[in-house]
């Protein structure tokens, strides 16, 4: 008997590595899946990731609740990796347009098909855990905690092992290596069924996968025609390369993006460049980041003559002129476009600060020679390094310009396609962080795009507002803006102008027909007079912002107030009061959501709530003969499990995504800031299942209502602080910081889950059903939460959801 139990055990053992293994695989999938739906659509997409992990998960929590467990565990693996490669087949060929999808009925079939074909793999990868969650509870197994514990150890395996895999392969690579790791379970499971009868049960099975791996294999070294993405025809790559002459150099694929290069004819791109200028554009090569967002390359140097003239008339020469021969920092530098200008406008020297380390490679190496080696310019200084980042760990304040530069292409603001983005760059934190490294006579750059009626032109002087009047400044003294036909340029002074100053603004805004937008001394007459509008809009907003910001904000069509760390959603311009709008033009215009990608959002939590009651809670439902089981002793007991497993699905990601949102400012890059957080979260999460038995039921939701409350005020005091620590510095106070919450987030499901087996196993997979439904919900509405009140509001909702499940189960807690 003795030994019999020890078997049982390795082969537990056994399989809690398969676990860990196929729960690594999906975290993959989910990773890889938000890089596809990126660059294959548009940002909003990618939120899709997230909650069709979840709704597959849930459906197999419904599934082994409605059939019992019936699944052979070699065949779920198998499953998952076919359907892993069958899914990203059928999304890159089918014929989703999301810009139509108002007017073209087939198109909500399409991005049904999307679902389904995306929730399949988790939904075997929810069958496998779910039902070791029932073998591990049931008399001989080794414990649910465990396996719970595996499984989020695995997850954060996978989130650590994502960012080499889609560096490496890209995301359709990373669904090839997710599809690997199944196969290589499903060889772990066989080794433990041979463990137990002393052969293998499935020889033929086993051949099979041997095939599929070798085949993957061979795909992942040597990438078919198949596996190459298709991007909407509405990207600008689509667009570019349908000229005749153009040439696409190649395509550069990391965990944060995707590259393209291209040569063409057609590409003129010089943001703001006044229509008076006497110079043309030089010959350009693009950049363009997951098919969209293109950065010029300039085949010029920074001494030829016809840059020289040309940079005279862009919006940053009336800061040159101010500041002769000054030190220029240049945040976000790209390729290379405000750097050029800034030397041949004559600055001195030039500090480029740029996050995404290829950009700064490929504009060395495949473009240096032909752009002029403005990175190996001895007058530049190349940092790789996000603005707020270096920013705060700046000392001294010796930048007399200081230029934001103009990234991503024009944008309605009726599109909202990037709305959902988090930007750190250009909240009031970061204007202040600019502001406090200016030299005594320093200035401010800001240059945004124009947009009628004004929306990021008027959210980026609202901030420089707010910013100057948080450092103690008057901002009317200190501000100056002015607009070309498409941009809108900002200058802030860490001193008031002076009335030479202006005088000498007027004067270089006339000669280069520029038009004043604000001056503290502007009078009415000398608004609007070269690109002429039928009213002075820009004018009106600015003034009145200065004048009455509160009122402004609260009674504009858009929402203009500034973004912040906690906030910081500058693209967000969206009003409940729009909808009737929205609504009125809904099918009549080619900007699919109206005001805001918002809209996304909204279509994507019915859905998702409509698919969670449909394949999750239906079921259940449905299956009456099933529900007979559950009847036990403990009065309204079905419905405490709904309300502790429906909280702990909500709180969960209430609490994890605003932290990885968050710590997107203080590790820089989001991919390194959405690893770090998931892993460190699911780890300890892991570690917290493990020794779940070792702690009361009630301790977990307890502790997490209070850390959970507290940690946005501690994380925004730290902040300021961390931010001037190093990089691996920054890396292990992340991982610290989120080690005692990622703990605690582990207790309360396992501990909950071994009270409801001692009650009843029959309730196991119904209670992994809850949880995996609401987290689907709760995955859409942390960010629509984050998006009206910010991210503070998610985690304080997170506190109240953990507080649920400690009143639902608190009679129970001490047991």
């Amino acid at each position: 008997m003795v030994g019999r139990q020890k078997l049982l055990y390795r082969i537990g053992m056994i399989n809690l590595l398969a676990v860990a293994l196929i729960s690594a695989a999906a975290l993959i999938v989910e990773l890889a899946l938000l890089r596809i739906f990126a660059v294959q659509q548009f940002y909003h997409f990618a939120f899709m990731a997230v909650s069709l992990a979840l709704l597959g998960a849930g459906a197999s929590g419904s599934l082994l609740s409605v059939w019992g467990r019936r699944f052979s565990r070699i065949s779920l693996c198998v499953a998952f990796a076919v359907t892993t490669v069958a899914a990203y087949l059928i999304i890159n060929n089918i014929p989703f347009d999301s810009f139509s999808i108002a007017w073209d009925r087939r198109q909500i079939l399409y991005l049904a098909v999307y679902f389904l074909a995306a929730s399949a793999p988790f939904l075997f990868a929810g069958l496998l855990v779910g039902g070791e969650l029932i073998a591990g509870g049931e008399k001989n197994g080794i414990g649910s905690h465990k396996v719970y514990g595996a499984n989020l150890i695995g997850s954060a395996c996978g989130s650590l092992g994502s960012l080499l895999i889609l560096t490496w392969f890209g995301g359709p690579g990373g669904l090839l290596c997710a599809a690997l790791l199944a196969l290589f379970a499903a060889l772990i499971f066989a080794w433990g069924t041979r463990t137990k009868s002393k052969k293998f049960l499935f020889p033929g099975q086993v051949g099979v996968i041997l095939i599929l791996i070798v085949l993957g294999s061979f795909s992942l070294v040597r990438p078919p025609d198949w596996l190459e993405q298709r991007l909407s025809p509405y990207k600008a790559l689509s667009t570019l390369k349908l000229a005749l002459d153009t040439e696409h150099v190649g395509s550069f694929s990391d965990a944060a993006a995707r590259l393209d290069l291209l040569e063409s004819s057609i590409i003129h791109v010089m943001p703001g460049l006044s229509l008076s200028s006497p110079a043309g554009i030089p010959r350009q090569a693009a950049l363009l980041v997951d098919g969209d967002n293109l950065m010029p390359i300039t085949i010029t140097v920074p001494d030829a003559h016809e840059i020289q003239v040309l940079a005279d008339y862009t919006p940053q020469t009336v800061a040159q002129h101010l500041r002769p021969n000054s030190h220029t920092l240049v945040i976000g530098a790209g390729t290379g476009l405000d750097v050029l200008i800034s030397l041949a406008a004559g600055s001195e020297e030039v500090t480029a600060v740029e996050e995404n380390e290829h950009i700064i490679g490929l504009m060395s190496e495949h473009f240096g020679q032909s752009s002029g080696n403005i990175y190996a310019d001895e007058r530049v200084n190349f940092v790789n390094e996000t603005g707020r980042v270096f920013a705060g760990k700046q000392i001294e304040d010796d930048y007399d310009l200081i230029v934001v530069a103009l990234t991503g292409q024009h944008r309605p603001v009726q599109s909202g396609a990037y709305s959902l983005t988090e930007d750190y760059s250009t909240t009031i934190e970061a204007m202040e962080d600019l502001i406090g490294i200016l030299d005594e006579h320093g200035l401010l750059v800001v240059t945004r795009w124009l947009q009628t009626p004004p929306s990021e032109s008027a959210r980026a002087f609202a901030t420089l507002v707010s910013a100057l009047e948080n450092s103690g400044r008057n901002p009317a003294g200190h501000l100056v803006a002015y607009r070309s036909l498409r941009t809108m340029t900002i200058l802030a002074a860490e001193n008031p102008f002076s009335a030479i100053e202006l005088e000498q603004i007027r004067t270089l805004l006339s000669e280069r027909g520029f038009d004043a937008v604000y001056l503290p001394d502007l009078q009415p007459e000398e608004a609007n007079l070269f690109n002429i509008l039928p009213e002075p809009v820009y004018s009106d907003i600015f003034n009145q912002i200065l004048d009455n910001p509160r009122a402004t904000f609260e009674n504009y069509r858009f929402e203009i107030r500034p973004a912040t760390d906690n906030h910081p959603f500058f693209f967000h311009f969206f009003k409940w009061r729009q909808t009737p709008e929205i609504v009125a033009g809904f099918g009549r215009s080619w900007q699919p959501f109206g005001g805001s990608g918002f809209f996304v959002l909204v279509a994507l939590l019915l859905l998702v709530s409509l698919a969670a009651a449909l394949f999750i809670i239906g079921p259940l439902l449905i299956w009456r003969q099933k529900r007979e089981r559950w009847r036990t002793a403990i009065p309204h007991w079905q419905l405490r499990v709904f309300l502790y497993f429906a909280a702990l699905g909500l709180a969960f990601l209430f609490v994890e995504m605003p932290m990885a949102q968050q710590f997107i400012l203080l590790l820089g890059k989001p991919v390194i800031a959405l690893a770090v957080v998931i892993f460190s979260v699911l780890l300890f999460s892991g570690l917290g299942s493990l020794w779940s038995r070792k702690f009361s039921l009630s301790l977990g939701p307890a502790v997490l209502m209070i850390l959970a409350a507290l940690y946005p005020f501690i994380l925004q005091k730290l902040a300021p602080i961390i931010l001037a620590w190093p990089d691996w510095g920054r890396m292990i106070f992340a991982i610290l910081f989120l080690a005692p919450l990622g703990f605690f987030m582990g207790l309360p499901f396992a501990s909950g889950l071994r009270v409801v087996e001692r009650q009843t196993t029959a309730l196991v997979p119904w209670a992994w059903a809850i949880n995996a439904s609401f987290s689907v919900i709760s995955s859409v509405v942390a960010v629509m939460i984050a998006l009206t009140w910010g991210f503070a509001a998610v985690l304080w909702l997170g506190a109240a959801a953990y507080g649920v499940a400690f009143l639902a189960f608190r009679r129970l807690g001490h047991r």
